[in-house]
């Protein structure tokens, strides 16, 4: 089977993304253009998630934490008159200081206990949010006066979508993925063949906290409002990792067709069954479960697909 040619795949890239950039330009309805944000923002999340839990093989059910926490710093900052561009840029460094601060103890854990331990930060974040009256507003939120900024956050959430797709695959064809690809599958045997596991796993969680920090930010500055349970609850933590795993976890294109896949379906869920739409939405992910346990990627059907974007 032959591979697309390299300049062609670049070519069609380009006019995908010139698309998307023009959709705000073309007079496109707002729910169009709230549509491809929210798009963006899980794409942004299940590639960043995807990073630790597809390349480096540990299951980050806590992922959403750095969001949050994005969100939260944007938030607090520019409700005290901080600059625009101040509050962005600690959206961004207190997720990856956090995510410094708690790699070396949890990736002192494997498997199932580091799937655990980072599912309960959700919890023990969701409960600081809520307690931290005075510094988040409690279970009552925390809002903020930013305009009407839906085209700009628009823009700045595609430009991130660039970003990580763009670091996803400098991983995935760089000897840093090489060395995180040797963790996942055989940590004990890349450490004595001289990869510095803790630094790689260390470097790793971080770059993840940045994406998904800075995507909280851009969140909040448009949403204006967010309370804990919106940034730290199951939906939010959950849904970018079953995306990734949808799409095909440890794969560039992977997080990017399950976010796709799966936020269709579900929007197409919401609108037309409401009622239905938890249970109808189980079922799927279920029958994809137990008939593409791989991914979309891996499946058979999707070889040359597979081919093309590598």
């Amino acid at each position: 089977m032959r591979s697309v040619p390299f300049k062609l795949k670049w070519l069609f890239l380009a006019l995908l993304l010139g698309a998307l950039a023009i959709i705000p330009l073309t007079g496109a309805s707002t729910y169009l253009v709230v549509f491809f944000f929210f798009l963006f923002m899980f794409v942004v999340l299940a590639t960043s998630y995807d990073l630790v839990g597809g390349y480096l093989g540990y299951l980050n059910l806590g992922h959403s934490v750095f969001f949050g926490i994005g969100a939260y710093t944007f938030g607090v900052l520019f409700l005290h008159k901080v600059n625009l561009s101040l509050s962005f840029t600690l959206s961004a460094a207190l997720p990856m200081l956090f995510a410094a601060s708690i790699s070396y103890p949890f990736f002192r854990l494997r498997g199932a206990y580091f799937a655990l331990a980072t599912f309960g930060l959700i919890r023990l974040l969701e409960l600081l949010a809520q307690n931290l009256t005075g510094l988040t507003g409690g279970s009552g939120g925390l809002s903020i006066v930013s305009g009407f900024n839906l085209t700009t956050a628009y823009y700045a959430a595609l430009c991130l979508v660039v970003a990580v797709v763009l670091t996803s695959v400098a991983v995935n064809r760089t000897k840093f993925g090489l060395a995180l690809t040797s963790i996942r599958e055989e940590e004990d045997v890349a450490s004595a063949l001289g990869v510095n596991a803790a630094a790689y796993k260390s470097m790793t969680l971080i770059i993840s906290a940045f994406y998904a920090g800075i995507m909280g930010g851009i969140y909040m500055w448009y949403i204006t409002y967010i309370h804990p349970s919106s940034v730290f609850g199951l939906r939010i933590a959950l849904q970018p990792i079953v995306m990734a795993m949808l799409g095909g976890s440890g794969t560039v294109g992977g997080p990017v067709v399950g976010v796709v896949f799966l936020y269709f379906v579900d929007e197409f869920l919401m609108t037309k069954m409401a009622y239905l739409h938890v249970a109808v939405y189980g079922v799927i992910m279920t029958l994809v479960g137990l008939f593409m346990p791989g991914g979309i990627m891996r499946n058979a059907r999707f070889k040359y697909f597979l081919k093309w974007v590598k």
